[in-house]
């Protein structure tokens, strides 16, 4: 009997470690901590004007933003211009619903190295992409295959390097995005943990208003695959004086 009871044990135990072995655990991964420590919340915004602005990220997985263990292209800030305190709850409440992952994929990619929302940088703006080309499915295809093969010519003497690591679907969905929401002068965004907004101009003299900028950051996982990727923000309300 009790050598019976021995090797059921013993079979037990070597079942335990095979399973485990074959299974390994994906570890608990912890949300990031993010923060816009720059501007200061009871600080103003003045229309067309520089506004600084500074990103603190920690994240036990990934790194420290201070220590520059965070790439700072995957740190997002989405900039939101709202008339009046009467629009502030509606669009704080439907922002969850909002559609932030080609931005995510962006950033993750290479895309703000030379290219932003408003304004040039090396290549031209998301905002004058927009305004050049339509979002019919013919001239989707057309600037993907561009962004994953490489052009040049399009925009000037510079040279878009190919992209072949990228799938032609996920393309395709980040240039409808880019179509899409880059064409309100009400919005904007920015990679990085530190630079500047520009503000828009007022639209009259005597203009009031509200920026909402929202800090974004998804880590790597605990693993740096992503599987168990966990999404962090923070937001900060400036009126304007």
């Amino acid at each position: 009997m009790r050598l019976i009871l021995f090797i059921g044990s013993l079979l037990m135990v070597c079942f335990y470690f095979l399973f485990s072995f074959s299974h390994p655990q994906i570890q608990e991964n912890r949300p990031p901590e993010i923060k816009i420590i720059a501007p200061l919340p009871n600080h103003t915004f003045k229309w067309n004007s520089i506004l600084p602005y500074e990103i603190q990220v920690m994240d036990f997985e990934d790194g420290n933003s201070e220590y520059d263990e965070i790439n700072p292209n995957e740190v997002l800030l989405i900039v939101r211009y709202l008339k009046d305190s009467s629009e502030l709850k509606p669009y704080l409440k439907g922002r969850p619903n909002a559609n932030y992952e080609p931005l995510i994929q962006m950033g993750s990619s290479t895309c703000f190295n030379c290219h932003k929302a408003k304004g040039k940088l090396i290549g031209p703006s998301f905002e004058s992409i927009a305004a050049k080309y339509d979002r019919d499915p013919k001239t989707i295809e057309l600037l993907a295959s561009k962004i994953m093969t490489g052009s040049s010519t399009v925009w000037g003497d510079e040279k878009m390097p190919p992209h072949p690591d990228l799938l032609a679907g996920q393309v395709q969905e980040l240039v409808l995005w880019i179509l899409e929401n880059n064409s309100d002068p009400n919005n904007d965004y920015l990679a990085g943990v530190k630079g500047a907004i520009k503000t828009r101009e007022a639209a009259t003299d005597n203009q009031k208003g509200i920026l909402v900028m929202t800090a974004i950051y998804r880590d790597h996982g605990s693993n740096d695959e992503g599987q168990n990727s966990i999404q962090s923000q923070n937001t900060l309300i400036l009126k304007n004086h």
